[in-house]
């Protein structure tokens, strides 16, 4: 591989020049000119985000069933398909039959197998959360986003022929949106739907004591049958056209920061253990709903940073504000313990919690929109699918991987002290020993090394990021 200077500006940023000079107007009068192409993005990605909300409403209710940490850590292992998603993105991209078309190719059956895969666990994921099948219920999810990741490669190779040329910059705007959407559909909506206590107040004129309006089974069905139609009606009413070899290369991973917001807004243990302290897993997902527009509406707002020539300052500029609110909504636990009264709590609390998360959620986004907006500054747009998805996928390895090591170590950290009669008590919770060290850990790394790497980088001049130009041909069968 050769590496070679290219003075040329690249397309990607003539684009992203493009559409920062660009008037209201004109955004608002190509989605117009676009409104059907946008739909179908932005429903695509919705359908992507469900299952992924749904894998996250599922330990809470696997801890309501009495689950341990060690179980969670176990099913924790469900999201690593979009870890490992660039070990098969080559074969998607480049075998596909002709005359079906290179996305549809892939898109039609996947999503007809996720909706086969939704319709099986419609029969079965009750009594497997109820049984504590946990390594069935891990293996049977970790198929599911196993295909959704795959569904995801698809969606955002097809986002970029979908679209025209001077257009693509919206896959990120339906990207956002869809997942956020989907996400929000799988776990605020179910968990609320799933409450016979939210059920009765809101959407029942006759009370039931024992179940809300909807089940996790009934939920996955109804999904499975939405994915049916759905995928039927994208097989024979939307034509594909050819794909554009240039603008792939160019643009194909111009989107992945969306997906670094939601790794980076999902914390599975701060949730377990705020429901572990006494707050509903209900309430939960009611604070989850001001923070879907929120990622929105701060994505917008620092534009001007992560679109700059040294996006990574905002990394670095945020970065001891997001350790600070790691700490915060920990310590909101015991506060949480403390303040509970049989599931009621003080007025004042719930307004506490949603300001801290929105605090939470602000930093967390700069500081994974910084990182993204630098792996895209960086790509070679020869090698944007590779390049960039090489890097993105180390940021996602780090972000889940490390979920499912602090599951893991939350019990065998935690202290006890048991009595003769064979009772225990908790000494220290291992959460709080994982969250002083990470943030310890964090500060010694910022501090004694990563600044420092951090302005190397983005000192270092374009060419140093450029590589040999090597055209790969794509397999047609």
């Amino acid at each position: 591989m050769v590496f070679s200077i290219n003075n040329k500006v690249s397309q990607p940023e003539k684009m992203k020049s493009n559409l920062e000079q660009e008037t209201e107007q004109g955004i608002f009068r190509r989605i117009l000119i676009e409104w059907r192409n946008i739909s179908i993005l932005l429903f695509l990605y919705t359908l992507q985000g469900v299952p992924g909300g749904l894998a996250g409403s599922i330990p809470l209710l696997l801890q309501a069933r009495g689950s341990n940490y060690s179980d969670q850590a176990i099913f924790s292992l469900v999201t690593w398909p979009f870890n490992l998603k660039l070990l098969w993105a080559p074969l998607v991209d480049g075998i596909y039959w002709k005359r079906m078309g290179r996305r549809k190719s892939w898109l039609v059956p996947v999503q007809y197998l996720i909706g086969v895969t939704l319709l099986f666990l419609s029969f079965h994921v009750d009594s497997l959360i109820d049984s504590l099948e946990i390594m069935v219920l891990t293996a049977l999810m970790f198929f599911l986003n196993l295909l959704i990741a795959t569904q995801d490669v698809v969606v955002d190779g097809w986002a970029l022929t979908l679209l025209k040329r001077e257009n693509v910059g919206l896959a990120t705007t339906c990207n956002a949106v869809g997942l956020k959407i989907g996400r929000f559909i799988g776990y605020g909506l179910f968990i609320n739907l799933a409450s016979p206590d939210f059920s009765n107040k809101y959407l029942r004129t006759v009370p039931k004591s024992d179940v809300g309006v909807v089940t996790l089974s009934g939920f996955m069905f109804a999904w499975s049958i939405i994915y049916f139609v759905c995928t039927t009606l994208t097989f024979f009413c939307k034509k594909e056209k050819d794909a554009d070899p240039e603008i792939e290369h160019a643009e194909v991973d111009e989107d992945k920061g969306n997906k670094i917001i939601l790794a980076f807004a999902a914390s599975v243990l701060d949730d377990l253990k705020q429901v572990e302290a006494g707050l509903s897993k209900e309430i939960l997902a009611q604070l989850s709903v001001p923070l879907v527009p929120l990622g929105l509406l701060i994505t917008v707002l620092i534009t001007k940073w992560t679109s700059g020539l040294r996006p990574m300052s905002l990394f670095r500029n945020t970065y001891g504000l997001t350790l600070l609110s790691a700490g915060i909504l920990a310590a909101m636990v015991p506060v949480t313990s403390f303040l509970s009264n049989n599931g009621t709590f003080p007025w004042w609390y719930f307004s506490l919690l949603l300001g801290i998360n929105i605090f939470a959620a602000i930093c967390f986004t700069c500081t994974g929109l910084a990182q993204v907006a630098f792996i895209t500054k960086i790509s070679d747009p020869s090698y944007g699918a590779t390049y960039a998805t090489l890097f993105n996928t180390g940021i996602n390895v780090g972000a889940i991987g490390s979920a499912t090591l602090s599951l893991w170590l939350a019990d065998p950290l935690t202290v006890k002290s048991c009595s003769s009669d064979g009772l225990c008590s908790t000494v220290f919770d291992g959460y709080y020993v994982e969250t002083i060290a990470c943030m310890i850990i964090g500060v010694g790394w910022f501090y004694f090394w990563g600044n420092n790497v951090i302005t190397e980088l983005q000192e270092k001049p374009e060419s140093a990021w450029k590589l040999g130009t090597v055209r790969d041909e794509c397999r047609v069968v």
